[in-house]
C-alpha cells in the first residue's frame, strides 16, 4: 500500500460507513477555497451522558501554496473559549492529509463530490468521524462529526458553517 493510500484508509473507511450523507448541492466542495478567509460555525453538542451543548466558531483561514491554516476559536456552552488549528496540504491526484491540534497524528480528508468526509483520532484515544456537505448556495456548508471510543458513540455535533 503507497503510504498516501494508507495514510487516506480511514478517511476511506469512514466514507463506507452506514452514517447517512448529509443533504448537499451539486457543486464539488473545494475545502481550501471555501474556508480561505472567515466562516462562522454554529451548532449543538449531543453527548450520550449529559446536556446538549451550544457550540460557535469563529474561523480565519490564510492559503500559503497548497496549503490552508485554519485558525479556530471554539466556544462551547460556558466553557472559556479556545483555540486550535488546522494545516491541510492539497495532495497529488485529489485528497487532503494535515495535522490538527486536537488530533494525534496525520489528519485525512477524502473529497466526494460536494462532500468531505475527515477522520482523525484525539489525543485521548476518541476516533473522529467528519463529513461536510456544501450547500446549494456554495456558500454553507453542513458538518455532521461523530465521536467514537471503543466502538461506542459518545457524542454527536450537528454544525452549519457560513462564509
Amino acid at each position: 500500500m503507497t503510504a498516501r493510500l494508507a495514510a487516506l484508509a480511514p478517511a476511506l473507511a469512514f466514507a463506507g460507513c452506514a452514517q447517512s450523507e448529509l443533504p448537499a448541492g451539486s457543486a464539488p466542495l473545494d475545502p481550501v477555497a471555501f474556508f480561505t478567509g472567515d466562516s462562522r460555525g454554529t451548532g449543538m453538542l449531543d453527548p450520550v451522558v449529559g446536556k446538549t451543548v451550544p457550540i460557535r466558531v469563529e474561523s480565519r483561514g490564510i492559503r500559503r501554496g497548497d496549503t490552508l491554516n485554519l485558525v479556530q476559536r471554539i466556544t462551547e456552552g460556558s466553557k472559556p473559549q479556545r483555540t486550535r488549528v488546522w494545516r491541510f496540504r492539497t495532495l497529488p491526484g485529489g485528497g487532503y492529509l494535515g495535522t490538527l491540534t486536537d488530533a494525534q497524528g496525520v489528519v485525512a480528508m477524502d473529497l466526494q463530490g460536494p462532500r468531505a468526509f475527515v477522520s482523525y483520532t484525539t489525543p485521548s484515544g476518541m476516533k473522529i468521524r467528519q463529513q461536510l456537505a456544501l450547500q446549494p448556495d456554495g456558500r454553507t456548508i453542513l458538518n455532521r462529526l461523530e465521536a467514537f471510543k471503543y466502538g461506542i458513540r459518545l457524542a454527536v455535533l450537528n454544525e452549519t458553517i457560513r462564509k
